[in-house]
């Protein structure tokens, strides 16, 4: 016989162990209900830092939940699960990175000068040695590099990682007895951070690409209501029997309850998958609301 094709999950939330004893209470709680029950997910998002688990609805999330405490006396707190945001560069900057640091005994000592550029959409990141004349003894190299990965890792607005970009180490200086690699990281790190400040950093957000099927008398405020999730509309097509499909290009921070609107406008008689269609620029707007909620928990923290 053909395998059963289960629906894929359209609700998720986060999930974190009460105390240090339900953590192993947890994952084997979990590993046996998603055995009893396919349409259950749990995963770890290493981009977000959460533990996130999904299912078909919220419903559906609150049972799996109960169901770890009463059965597996594992308990868990729920929280929204965090939007993958990243950052980029719109514009070259080039700029310098020193560290020096004098002690006692032994310094340290540090210096190089970073060009990043904007590169292709989904390019990723792209590292160039263009140092001439020793200026920067080879072995150090690389620990530029590692400096300015680090820094890219920690975000130029939000604190998200910074991805589509070109960095060019093309000088500096060194000392003969006070260099070292952990200096030129230090570096690396510094300069890559003034040279992605100077770059026009912005905020990219995913956006998903969205197939919703609902009954013909919701349509208009099925429209209505990705308007007001800054969405775009790509196409609808009519599947008969009073049911059409629509597709549509809605930010994913705009989504992460759509399984309950969705419920609410058609009377729980309309469905949706969505997939990661592509990264774009946030709005200014919205992008100012990001950044200041980023630095508040980065206070918090």
């Amino acid at each position: 016989y053909p395998p059963i094709t289960f629906p894929a999950p359209v609700y998720s939330m986060a999930i974190k162990p009460k105390t240090k004893a339900d953590e192993d209470r947890v994952g084997a709680g979990i590993q046996r209900l998603q055995e009893e029950d396919p349409t259950f997910d749990y995963h770890r998002d290493a981009e977000v830092g959460q533990s996130i688990i999904a299912g078909m609805g919220e419903t559906h999330i609150n049972i799996i939940v109960e169901r770890l405490k009463r059965k597996f006396q594992a308990e868990v707190e729920m929280e929204e699960t965090r939007v993958p945001y990243r950052e980029t560069i719109s514009k070259p900057n080039r700029a310098q990175g020193r560290h020096k640091k004098q002690t006692g005994g032994r310094g340290q000592f540090g210096d190089c000068w970073l060009k990043v550029e904007p590169a292709e959409h989904d390019a990723g990141y792209e590292f160039v040695n263009a140092v001439v004349g020793g200026s920067i003894p080879k072995q150090f190299i690389p620990e530029v590099e590692k400096g300015a990965i680090k820094a890219m890792q920690e975000g130029a607005v939000a604190g998200y990682p910074v991805v589509d970009v070109k960095v060019t180490v093309d000088d500096g200086s060194y000392h003969d007895v006070d260099s070292s690699a952990i200096a030129f990281q230090m570096a690396g790190a510094i300069g890559m951070k003034n040279a992605l400040e100077g770059a026009g950093p912005v905020l990219l957000e995913p956006i998903l690409e969205v197939e919703v099927t609902t009954p013909d008398e919701f349509m208009g405020d099925l429209m209505s209501d990705f308007n007001g999730k800054r969405g775009q509309v790509l196409g609808m097509e009519p599947l008969g029997n009073g049911k059409q499909r629509v597709k549509a290009l809605v930010p994913m921070a705009e989504m992460q309850k759509y399984a309950i609107d969705l419920k609410s406008i058609t009377r729980g008689r309309g469905t949706f998958t969505s997939k990661v269609a592509r990264y774009d620029i946030v709005p200014a707007h919205a992008a100012q609301q990001i950044i200041e909620q980023a630095r508040k928990a980065k206070q918090e923290a």
